[in-house]
């Protein structure tokens, strides 16, 4: 049995190991062939190294790592290509200083590879330099390959100005290759992030965003049939020792998983998730322990969430590809770069732009968003967040308005005094209105935010299985809490908010937040004989 490649993203160590290689050279031979200069984002942990890697020892001619691979065959290994491959992970970029410093290291170290003398002074004309030294040497056009390309850029976000300033030297620094074009074979990009105002997409010559293109929806992460084909011995093995049919385990997988698409037809599931998985032997969150990016967890702090994208089935967008300026962060954009959210289906029409619905992909990521969630906003630990979802979900359960109210106030009082003193009032509230609302999703429930009425917007929605939850929140600083919920549950039963949902088991919710604290009342709904 092949090895799991945990961990490793290096294509000639997972070859020469016997490590699994889920093989994308059909892919990638189409994409060379057909362009080019391309930007690839996909989320954390996605294989985007390995993919870099992989072309990497592809454009070197090492014909041998490729023997048992579709491109074994269609390649012309007579070819071979200087590369300059530019890994952000192992590139210092704490400021723009150390970014320059660390980026003429990296330049250096390869123009010694080769033998070749650099005499220019400058970061970006040594880089120009190394460029065209490198074809005059090897008599062949270079390659270009960049990973991460926008880790020196969201690693520096909680300063504002040296994220900036980062970002301007990538910009001049990128320029370099659209003057460069005469002595470049391939220029790939590969990110998590697509911003704006980088100039890195109008600085290079027709760089092509191939991020929700679906001739490429497929370069990383594993389809269904690559899972079952590739890792049939441990889908064996796993069903085997853990008593249970693979149809079962596979269903199961797909639940945990799959879902990932960037173009609404391919689904895919994270490979980090998947070979964690057999290596483990263990359904567990895996995504949350590595795919969650400062920027993300920053701007949840620092901003009031939109309900409506958080608790709604699917939101939509319009266009390619979202960019995003540091200035302007858009939390929809940012949910779909990070990898929380995912296509879940397109719409082209002739003559207009495409429109996409975006999705929560699967159960580990939808856990890991809420769990991000409450974390940041409260501070809670995970042992204490597990405990308040199971009071929660029994409180609803038994209709114990008194166990509901235990949790809630242990809910509120994780949210520290330094995080609570600096945040705007707006921010306050929305942030006490999503902190109840992920609980509700942690334990199973689906929330849905802002539901239209015939008579006026009802604040959530909650449903699970066949029962459904009709809530109203409210917030005041100085309106005292009994008298919010009073209102709050007046306001569901005057609006008969329940209306819709009679064919259901109704429990009717009021909940009222205050300075720092909280006050809920649970009824169920006490249906007409006639209704």
């Amino acid at each position: 049995m092949k090895k799991l490649a945990l961990g490793i993203s290096t294509f000639s160590e997972i070859i020469e190991d016997n490590y699994i290689y889920v093989d994308k050279t059909k892919t990638i031979y189409e994409m060379i062939n057909q362009g080019k200069t391309y930007f690839l984002s996909r989320p954390r942990r996605f294989g985007k190294s390995l993919l870099v890697s992989t072309l990497k020892e592809l454009f070197n001619g090492n014909k041998e790592l490729f023997k048992s691979l579709y491109i074994y065959d269609k390649w012309d290994w007579s070819e071979k290509h200087p590369v300059i491959h530019l890994d952000f992970g192992k590139i210092a970029h704490e400021r723009p200083e150390t970014l320059k410093l660390s980026l003429e290291d990296v330049i250096i170290g390869i123009a010694e590879e080769y033998d070749i003398i650099l005499k220019k002074r400058f970061l970006n004309p040594k880089f120009s330099e190394l460029i065209e030294k490198l074809y005059e040497k090897t008599g062949k056009k270079v390659v270009v390959l960049v990973d991460e390309y926008d880790m020196a850029i969201i690693d520096c976000m909680k300063n504002m100005e040296i994220a900036k300033q980062n970002r301007d030297v990538l910009s001049d620094f990128y320029k370099v290759l659209k003057a460069s074009d005469e002595y470049l074979r391939f220029i790939f990009l590969t990110g998590v992030s697509k911003f704006s105002k980088t100039s890195i997409f109008s600085g290079l010559n027709n760089l092509y965003d191939i991020s929700m293109d679906s001739n490429f929806s497929t370069i990383c992460g594993y389809t269904q049939e690559e899972l079952e084909n590739c890792y049939s011995a441990y889908i064996e093995k796993f069903s085997k020792d853990q008593s249970i049919s693979c149809e079962k385990l596979l269903f199961l997988i797909k639940d945990w998983y799959n879902g990932y698409s960037w173009d609404g037809e391919n689904r895919l599931y994270n490979p980090h998730s998947i070979i964690s998985l057999f290596k483990k032997g263990i359904f567990e969150n895996y995504w949350y322990e590595t795919g969650t990016p400062s920027l993300l967890m920053d701007f949840i702090e620092n901003n009031p969430l939109d309900a409506d994208i958080l608790f709604k089935e699917s939101i939509a967008i319009e266009g390619g590809f979202p960019s995003f300026d540091l200035e302007n962060i858009d939390f929809s954009a940012l949910l779909l770069q990070t990898g929380y959210l995912t296509v879940k289906s397109q719409n082209i029409i002739v003559g207009e732009l495409p429109s996409y619905d975006l999705a929560i992909p699967n159960r580990e990521v939808h856990v890991s968003l809420f769990t991000s969630i409450i974390k940041k906003i409260s501070r809670g630990k995970p042992n204490q967040i597990n405990t308040l979802e199971k009071k929660i979900s029994q409180a609803i359960a038994t209709l114990d308005n008194k166990l509901l109210q235990e949790a809630l106030d242990t809910l509120i009082a994780t949210i520290p005094s330094v995080i609570y003193g600096k945040i705007k009032k707006e921010i306050r509230e929305a942030n006490y209105h999503i902190l109840f609302l992920a609980m509700l999703n942690l334990i199973g429930f689906f929330a849905i935010g802002e539901v239209s009425h015939s008579k006026r917007t009802l604040d959530v929605v909650i449903k699970k299985n066949n029962l459904v939850i009709v809530c109203e929140l409210k917030y005041s600083l100085n309106t005292p809490l009994n008298d919010l919920t009073s209102e709050a549950m007046n306001q569901i039963k005057d609006y008969e908010y329940y209306k819709p949902y009679l064919n259901y088991d109704v429990i009717l919710l009021a909940v009222a937040f205050g300075d720092r604290k909280v006050k809920s009342q649970l009824e169920p709904l006490k249906k007409k004989k006639n209704s």
